[in-house]
């Protein structure tokens, strides 16, 4: 991280160390040897059996997006009302892709505060579990995406997302993003947000780079306050989450009083999600449960993480170096004054060779605990309250009372679901409404964990294809699509060297079909023709095709013929 200049830093070392280093001295969030460090594991690849909700979104997609845009307008088209995702623009930022962003290419931040419709399938909440960060000249998305039945966050990248690429959907170094997520969720600045277009001036240097158009990469050149508030309260939902687990798993214990526990917290946040303006947090059995919690509970209550970031604006301390000179800086050279940053195959390098923060501003800085969760707090039921969706309220006043809602608690239905596991909303959702007998039960959301593709973690090699390798116009327009999809259905170009994904091109004879444009263009059939109409692959092939290039005849060659004599 450089140098730090400071005065009456103490004993501590001058020369920072970089995020590796500070990945490898990372104290853990809690206990090790807490039930919850134990039920929910901080490995890099997700635990086996789960995955991310962004892994799913993307599954029953079909494939990522591209470009970025395209990814907003798929979020959109999730939402009931079409709503558009909460975008903003961040220039000069603190994240590790701050050496690549700028007022040409700013940082854009989504924040998926969607809702999708009601629908026969248990649909997911979506606000507060999904982020994204993308800035086009790193060639990445930064993804972090809440996985329900691991109980936690993830943290992944989209490597290689750009034109002509084949994109990567990668699990990251966990402990490198918890340097900064100190609490494995999302982090965000505080009011008044200058490093985002809601700041005039920051909204005024991108319109000065790009001055005839509205919208960069699907976001708004310049937003109100209300943006980045909505993407500061997203954060604060997940927040919560990682606390909620602690408690439900830690706070209740491991034993069939631990059960119990469960059972009494669980009620108490149906009760509140049911009907939160006649939730009494003095009840008898509110003050049952907050007895209960307080057998367990640690001498100096449960720490919740600060999410919050105080604000910075990067004007004024001109990229780290503040004072006078900042200023005249800007008067001589504008907002965007050059800042010579290095480029490195290693992004983790050339973010440490870039001038450090102030401690004050710096993510990495050791953040105390925003406050120090009580029993009386309640804090589980209210978090776990929220992650109930509006259709899941809907469902269950359907099915019964609240009192009747809450007494299926105790069924033995709910065994499976309040032992020592994650608090998993859909699981239980689905053995409530089984217990109530709801006259319409949901089916489950989501693609079976077998029906997607073995999770990929970052730093595994993408695979190098030699210079004449058959496989070379795959590369160019297909893989984007077939190769590291998240659904296994779809990613049948995968393997770890060139003859494996051969063999796999070989026994998959329906891409044939799919580069048959000879016989189905113009034709009623014309839509299974591959790659997709709308994508830069099936443009680029197009562009081939009339300039008198025929990249499809060498691929069908590879696919087995109907009758092969």
């Amino acid at each position: 991280m450089g140098l730090l200049l400071c005065a009456g830093c103490g004993d501590r070392p001058v020369a920072e160390p970089g995020v590796d280093a500070l990945a490898d001295r990372l104290p853990p969030l809690y206990d090790p040897a807490s039930l919850s460090a134990q039920v929910i594991p901080n490995s890099d690849l997700p635990p086996e059996g789960t995955r991310s909700l962004f892994d799913q979104l993307v599954a029953q997609n079909g494939a990522l997006p591209y470009p970025f845009e395209s990814v907003v307008d798929w979020l959109a088209s999730l939402d009931v009302d079409g709503r558009r995702p909460t975008t903003v623009l961040i220039p000069h930022g603190r994240s590790l892709q701050k050496g690549r962003s700028s007022f040409a290419d700013p940082r854009v931040v989504l924040s998926a505060d969607v809702s999708p419709p009601p629908g026969v399938a248990l649909t997911p909440p979506i606000k507060g579990r999904l982020f994204l960060g993308f800035v086009d000249a790193a060639n990445e998305i930064e993804v972090l995406s809440y996985n329900e039945a691991a109980g936690r966050f993830e943290f992944q990248l989209v490597q290689d997302y750009c034109e002509g690429c084949t994109p990567r959907i990668v699990y990251a170094r966990r402990n490198v993003c918890l340097t900064c997520h100190q609490n494995a969720a999302a982090i965000f600045p505080v009011r008044p947000w200058e490093e985002t277009n809601a700041a005039p001036d920051i909204a005024a240097g991108i319109r000065d780079v790009h001055p005839n158009i509205d919208t960069l990469r699907g976001a708004p050149l310049g937003v109100r306050l209300a943006a980045p508030e909505a993407v500061d309260n997203a954060t604060d939902i997940a927040n919560m989450i990682p606390l909620a687990q602690r408690i439900w798993l830690d706070g209740c214990g491991p034993d069939t009083a631990g059960h119990a526990c469960r059972r009494m917290l669980l009620g108490q946040a149906l009760r509140f999600a049911l009907a939160p303006g006649s939730f009494d947090p003095q009840s008898e059995t509110a003050m049952a449960l907050i007895t209960r919690l307080a057998q367990h509970w640690p001498e100096r209550g449960f720490e919740l993480p600060d999410n919050d970031l105080k604000n910075r604006d990067p004007l004024e301390d001109d990229l780290y170096q503040g004072g006078w000179l900042a200023g005249l800086k800007r008067a001589v050279f504008g907002r965007d004054t050059a800042r010579n940053n290095p480029v490195s195959e290693d992004k983790l390098e050339e973010f440490d060779a870039l001038p450090s923060l102030p401690r004050e501003f710096d993510p990495l800085t050791r953040r105390p605990p925003r406050r120090w969760s009580q029993p009386g707090d309640l804090d589980a039921v209210y978090a776990l309250a929220q992650a109930f969706t509006a259709t899941d309220v809907a469902r269950l006043q359907a099915a019964g009372r609240i009192d009747a809602v809450v007494s299926a608690v105790q069924s033995a239905a709910l065994d499976a679901h309040v032992a020592a596991v994650p608090f998993r909303r859909s699981e239980i959702m689905l053995a409530l409404l089984d217990t109530l007998d709801a006259d319409a039960m949901p089916t489950r959301w989501g693609l079976p964990v077998a029906e997607l593709s073995p999770p990929i973690r970052e730093g595994e090699p993408p695979l190098q294809l030699s210079a004449d390798s058959v496989l070379k116009p795959f590369e160019t327009y297909c893989f984007g699509c077939h190769r590291d999809n998240p659904s296994a259905r779809l990613n049948f170009m995968a393997g770890a060297s060139e003859a494996a994904v051969l063999e796999r091109i070989e026994a998959t004879d329906k891409i044939r079909d799919a580069l048959d444009y000879e016989r189905y263009r113009g034709t009623a059939k014309a839509g299974l023709l591959m790659p997709p109409d709308g994508s830069w692959q099936r443009e680029h092939l197009e562009r081939a095709l009339a300039a008198g290039d025929d990249p499809l005849t060498p691929m069908r060659e590879q696919v087995p013929a109907l009758f092969d004599f």
